[in-house]
């Protein structure tokens, strides 16, 4: 192990982790996209290096670097969008201790769609009332940091931030819970394509019926430790398949 203290350690385990879990559920693109999480000092951040494919990360090969891009420990270099997009976020937003950018299947799809949105036609969907932000002007790959503050501006306050053409970034004060938002959100994307293409119109469910829903939602994923038990849940199936991203 390298030499640094166990919240540093846990972290990386963590963060390891989603890149493995993101394999399982199929949210990847092989060695695109990129994972980042703020380290306890508050002034680096955890990336993968690019060249590896998520299934090949682990614990101890992600590379560490300042909120300025540079590498200063680890093998390798991030991607430059990588580069581009979590050093901006990391510095411009203290809240979104981790970032999880992905290009996933369904709702990547949504942001390819004329006016795609989530829609408040299903429970599940109501956990992201006033938590989702679109970013709706496609201007190319991320090659400066000039992406990453424009989006910084565009995500605000909220969690997870559509990006039109694109794909999508869960922002979250702990890898668990930017997981969580990256694996339902998924998830209400794929039910939501499935029922538009059947060509009927969606249900949609009365704004105080959203609202009350999110309020039961953020008491269960909160108050009852929803986050935390999915995210180990999902760790225990890694662990019965070898656990090699904890290494």
């Amino acid at each position: 192990m390298l030499n640094m203290n166990e919240a540093e350690w846990n972290l990386r385990v963590d963060l390891a982790a989603a890149f493995h879990l993101v394999v399982a559920n199929n949210l990847h693109e092989a060695i695109a996209n990129h994972f980042s999480a703020v380290l306890p000092d508050n002034r680096h951040f955890l990336v993968n290096p690019f060249g590896l494919h998520f299934s090949e990360i682990t614990a101890s090969n992600l590379i560490v670097c300042d909120f300025n891009g540079k590498v200063v420990s680890g093998d390798g270099a991030p991607s430059p969008s990588a580069h581009h997009i979590h050093a901006p976020i990391h510095r411009l937003v203290p809240r979104a201790k981790v970032l999880l950018h992905t290009h996933q299947p369904n709702a990547t799809a949504l942001t390819m769609i004329a006016g795609g949105r989530l829609e408040w036609a299903l429970q599940t969907a109501c956990r992201f009332y006033g938590r989702v932000a679109y970013d709706t002007d496609y201007d190319g790959v991320a090659l400066s940091d000039s992406v990453g503050e424009r989006m910084t501006k565009i995500l605000g306050e909220a969690d997870v931030l559509f990006l039109g053409n694109h794909g999508i970034i869960t922002a979250a004060p702990t890898v668990a819970q930017a997981f969580d938002d990256l694996y339902f959100v998924e998830r209400v994307a794929q039910i939501q394509i499935l029922a538009m293409s059947t060509g009927r119109p969606l249900t949609l469910l009365a704004p105080e019926m959203i609202e009350r829903v999110a309020t039961q939602t953020r008491h269960e994923r909160f108050e009852l430790g929803y986050i935390e038990r999915h995210f180990e849940a999902q760790k225990r199936l890694l662990d019965n398949a070898g656990g090699h991203y904890r290494r």
